[in-house]
């Protein structure tokens, strides 16, 4: 499971830049957001930043999950997981692996904002998104869910 989220990840953030990229290649110079005029190159800058600040503040995050101290762990089973080095290792690992996909989560909600903002300055194409922003949200109410369960079963030792 944790090889799949950091390769779902990595594809979500590619498919990111693509969609960038494309909606930046065929915006007018000047774009509307919400009534607000932009110059193209100050929302591209803008929307790089946002999304580079979130994805390396979702890593620290789960590099600075190791600093924690063990009776401030929002985990289940915490004993458990903090009673030994080795389950405290698989723990990070497992930490590290779900937050990266809580990071799909907002990346997916960026891409589809990326093409709310191309339907908003383009007027011969239309989009209808708002089923989209919810399947996302139902995504990421369901990932904060296995939250729970990700870390109440224990792992299974080998004899």
């Amino acid at each position: 499971m944790r090889r799949f989220s950091t390769l779902f990840w990595v594809i979500s953030l590619f498919t990111f830049l693509f969609v960038l990229s494309y909606i930046h290649a065929y915006l007018p110079t000047y774009m509307r957001i919400e009534g607000t005029t932009l110059t193209k190159s100050n929302f591209f800058y803008a929307v790089i930043a946002l999304i580079t600040l979130l994805n390396s503040a979702i890593l620290i995050l789960s590099g600075a999950i190791h600093f924690v101290p063990s009776f401030l762990m929002p985990i289940p089973k915490r004993d458990f997981w903090m009673s030994t080095k080795e389950n405290r290792a698989i723990l990070y690992l497992n930490l590290k692996a779900w937050l990266r996909g809580l990071a799909i989560c907002f990346n997916l909600a960026f891409i589809v904002g990326l093409l709310d903002v191309y339907d908003e300055n383009d007027i011969d194409i239309s989009i209808p998104t708002a089923w989209i922003y919810a399947l996302i949200g139902i995504l990421t109410m369901g990932w904060l869910v296995t939250y729970y369960f990700w870390f109440n079963i224990l792992p299974k030792e080998d004899n």
